[in-house]
């Protein structure tokens, strides 16, 4: 059974690498911290013979990936692109110029697939899974697809605007 002491001397060793882990995938160092912290105090309050490293860690694991399972899709937007969500919500976002550049990048700049992929999952509002069916490609390749995309999208628009 695993004593207090054994789960103080892990935290002193892990604490560091698992706080790193989780804010890699949380994108926020407050939940982040809430998380390995939440970690600790579960193993504390828990019945386990015995916690290693990889033990901790694949909780930390558990616990950022149901933290952003329960954040909204606006919020992990907020948190992954640093948007301040007070001036889109002043101003229709996208407007008929943004969305006019949008396009005119997604002409110009990707391949027909990609193009037609990009359309299906923004302007038809297809799943992954519609998308691969159709177009008869796999979800991974689907994804692949629309990641590149978003790439291009993001490398791009910025330099239309100035």
């Amino acid at each position: 059974m695993t004593t207090t002491d054994d789960i103080e001397k892990l935290f002193r060793t892990n604490y560091k690498a698992a706080l790193i882990f989780a804010n890699r995938l949380v994108h926020d160092d407050e939940a982040a911290r809430d998380i390995v912290h939440d970690v600790f105090a579960s193993l504390l309050l828990g019945d386990v013979r015995f916690v290693s490293p990889a033990y901790l860690i694949k909780g930390v694991r558990y616990a950022c990936l149901k933290h952003i399972r329960n954040t909204s899709v606006r919020e992990r937007i907020k948190m992954m692109y640093a948007i301040d969500l007070q001036e889109i919500e002043d101003e229709e976002w996208p407007d008929d110029e943004d969305i006019a550049k949008l396009n005119m990048i997604i002409d110009r700049l990707l391949p027909v697939q990609t193009q037609k992929i990009v359309r299906l999952r923004f302007e038809s509002k297809m799943t992954y899974k519609e998308i691969a069916e159709e177009i008869s490609v796999s979800e991974v390749s689907v994804y692949k697809h629309l990641s590149r995309a978003m790439n291009v999208l993001r490398q791009n628009f910025n330099k239309h605007e100035r």
